[in-house]
């Protein structure tokens, strides 16, 4: 942590932060009375949303464990929000590396302080539609040295970007990742946006997080050349065994599939 790095706006409490949002809707207690405002009126339109959050985390950790299963020590992880409530390196046995980033300076200088001075973590401010800004981080040399199989995490931060940058980050992914690499994402399944969609997605443009909404099958193209591992795009709930209430009751609402997750291979 660089003693020349300024962490004052992490108690800035005057306007909502999207990752502290998320934090809020996951059950975590690192946010303010304007994130907690701020999402409830993402409920009001959504009242699924802490359970649709949920369900991210939740695939997470199912995929993290399976990729565990499989030998990987070292995890890279996009937008990572705050490292609280059942993340990666909180499900991983000790000496599992990882590295996460966020977007967002106050989240990145607010979870670094979370996470103190664990010396198998680090986190790094870096944007996620442009990967080569985080693969040729000093952390990531530092920490991962000449490793390159690697697990890499890409949940519910598509559609957070346009299809350009989704698909800019997958290429550059795969040049650097080595043989056997995986990633895993989760993302909507929907290319309609209806009424109720129109005012979430106004609620995050105001929080300076703008939603990019696409079908499974063109973000299955945007990925490439990774390809889907088996069992492909399932329902989250169908990842980790349960019904299907809440991709039901966001079909309702929104229309499109639901959101669903992958496991990706090169």
């Amino acid at each position: 942590m660089s003693p020349t790095e300024d962490y004052s706006s992490i108690a800035d409490a005057s306007k909502p932060n999207a990752g502290r949002v998320y934090d809020y809707l996951l059950g975590g207690n690192h946010n303010f009375e304007i994130d907690r405002q701020a999402a409830q009126q993402v409920l009001s339109v959504a009242p699924f949303m802490p359970e649709m959050v949920k369900l991210i985390r939740w695939f997470l950790g199912e995929a993290v464990r399976r990729l565990l299963e499989q030998g990987f020590t070292h995890f890279l992880d996009f937008a990572s929000g705050l490292p609280t409530v059942d993340h990666i390196h909180q499900i991983s046995p000790e000496g599992t590396k990882v590295v996460y980033s966020d977007l967002d300076p106050v989240t990145v200088a607010y979870a670094r302080q979370i996470i103190g001075e664990n010396p198998n973590i680090r986190y790094v401010h870096s944007n996620a539609g442009k990967a080569e800004l985080l693969l040729d981080s000093a952390e990531i040399k530092e920490l991962f040295g000449k490793v390159r199989k690697a697990a890499i995490g890409f949940n519910g931060i598509a559609w957070f970007l346009p299809d350009e940058q989704v698909s800019h980050t997958m290429k550059k992914l795969y040049d650097w990742a080595g043989k056997d690499s995986k990633v895993f994402l989760c993302d909507g399944d929907a290319e309609t946006v209806g009424p109720e969609l129109q005012v979430f997605d106004e609620l995050y443009r105001n929080m300076g997080q703008p939603v990019y909404h696409r079908s499974k099958e063109t973000l299955a193209e945007l990925v490439k050349p990774w390809k889907l591992d088996d069992p492909g795009f399932m329902l989250l709930e169908e990842w980790i065994e349960l019904d299907k209430k809440i991709a039901e009751a966001e079909i309702k609402t929104w229309g499109g599939g639901g959101f669903v997750g992958a496991i990706l291979k090169k």
